[in-house]
């Protein structure tokens, strides 16, 4: 067996096809850089559109511009609402409570005065977190629907419920009561 080293090697002479092919693979490595340099100055220009006819070679403006809509549903969304300033809302309830706590006890207030003044304060905080969460609440259920069925859509039929242990599938061979069976259709 021949060495594969040996094997690759070939000693020939080039021949005419072998010259052209390495002149047409020259040719078309100079015009691939020519694309490269063309690529890389339009990527830089500050306009994107050519600026004057003799630019315009590829541009046809006489074609029609087809406009794709998207389904009728997707325009009928309501877009997303601007969203507000974002405040760090428990910075500001601890900063109320120690400005709170701060003022007692330059104004003075006796220990029992102070608490009760910071139970009011923190009264105060809890109602407005509960305002806060009832509204975003109130516009979770707005915007989709209630989570929950109501009750009068589920019939009341406790008899789903009511078991004594007897409708196990251990039990199957007593023939003692009937097979479950489904309620009635409405």
């Amino acid at each position: 067996m021949a060495d594969p080293s040996e094997a690759t090697q070939v000693p020939r002479e080039p021949t005419e096809q072998d010259a052209e092919l390495v002149g047409a693979v020259r040719a078309l490595a100079a015009q691939v850089g020519s694309l490269k340099d063309d690529v890389h100055a339009l990527r830089t220009e500050a306009h994107a559109l050519p600026a004057s006819e003799a630019d315009r070679h590829g541009w046809d403006e006489s074609a029609p511009v087809v406009v794709r809509e998207g389904p009728a549903w997707v325009r009928s969304v309501d877009s997303p609402r601007a969203r507000g300033l974002a405040i760090p809302w428990l910075l500001v309830e601890i900063l109320f409570l120690v400005a709170v706590a701060v003022l007692c006890v330059v104004a003075g207030l006796d220990a029992p005065v102070i608490a009760g003044v910071m139970v009011g304060a923190w009264a105060l905080v809890a109602l407005g977190e509960w305002l806060a969460t009832r509204a975003d609440r109130e516009h979770h259920e707005y915007v989709y629907g209630a989570a929950t069925p109501t009750a009068a859509s589920v019939p009341d039929d406790r008899s789903w419920f009511d078991t004594n242990g007897d409708d196990t599938l251990l039990d199957a061979s007593s023939a003692k009561r009937p097979p479950p069976r489904l309620p009635p259709a409405e």
